[in-house]
């Protein structure tokens, strides 16, 4: 009798453990309900359960709901100057350092990051953001997350890793071949065609210098007395003018294909001479 007694005793603790697992759980799902400001519009997704009947889904889950209610009440992880830690939390490590550089670069001004990262806009009004089921394949999920900015319905899909025991972003995609990191990583250098000769470089205009570099599709020429920067356009192999007009243009107008010396003509109908520096 004494052992039977035990028995039932010990099975009926560990049916209220079982029972109290799956209260926890649940309440756990309530929780990430207030996942950020738009809580009264925001749901999460039910986790989709691994190999084995593991259900290590809800990680991901969490994750990016948090990171929207921190987004939302002004604790963002981006735009960070000064806790690296709370950045890092959220991101893989790749990640991270790209967030942290853009930030810290940008020094309180725009930087890379001109609209908001996780609603993918400048102006918003966002109603019901849903954090979707996670996808779990190994250390890899993805995470759909739905929302409507004004009229327009947005999907992003967030991808995590797992480092360590903690899931990680790893980036977001926006659609339309568009993701965090391509949006964070410096572009790569324009091409230039040098066939002709390379106008980039430093000159020796007259009495003063100006050096000449490829960017925005176009010749940006600094010079050494003055602020900011002059484009010019090629005109033909040897000259480059800083308009089509001709009587607001100045003229890099070279002798020779290698673009070493020539005659700069100003708009004012000065000349000066030209020859490539060191």
């Amino acid at each position: 009798m004494k052992s039977n007694y035990i028995l039932r005793f010990t099975f009926a603790v560990f049916s209220l453990s079982l029972f109290g697992c799956t209260l926890n759980t649940a309440n756990s799902g309530s929780s990430t309900d207030q996942a950020s400001n738009h809580a009264s519009n925001l749901e999460i997704g039910v986790p989709a359960v691994a190999g084995g009947g593991e259900v290590q889904a809800a990680m991901p889950d969490a994750v990016v709901a948090d990171l929207y209610k921190q987004h939302d009440a002004k604790k963002s992880p981006f735009f960070q100057t000064k806790n690296r830690a709370s950045v890092d939390k959220y991101f893989t490590k790749q990640l991270a350092d790209l967030i942290w550089k853009d930030a810290v670069s940008s020094a309180g001004e725009i930087g890379t990051l001109d609209a908001d990262p996780l609603y993918y806009a400048q102006d918003i009004d966002i109603k019901n953001l849903k954090v979707g089921t996670a996808q779990v394949n190994g250390d890899k999920a993805t995470v759909p997350v739905t929302f409507t900015n004004y009229n327009d319905k947005v999907t992003l899909k967030f991808s995590l890793t797992m480092i360590g025991e903690t899931w990680k972003i790893a980036d977001i995609d926006y659609g339309s071949k568009e993701t965090l990191t391509k949006w964070l990583k410096p572009a790569p250098p324009e091409t230039v065609d040098v066939e002709l000769g390379d106008f980039r470089g430093k000159y020796v205009v007259g009495e003063t210098t100006c050096t000449v570099e490829y960017k925005n599709k176009g010749y940006a020429v600094k010079w050494a007395k003055g602020n900011g920067l002059e484009y010019f356009a090629m005109m033909d192999g040897n000259t480059f003018a800083s308009s089509t007009d001709e009587s607001e243009a100045n003229k890099f107008v070279f002798d020779d294909d290698e673009l070493s010396t020539g005659t700069f003509y100003r708009a004012d109908g000065k000349t000066f001479p030209i020859r490539r520096g060191k």
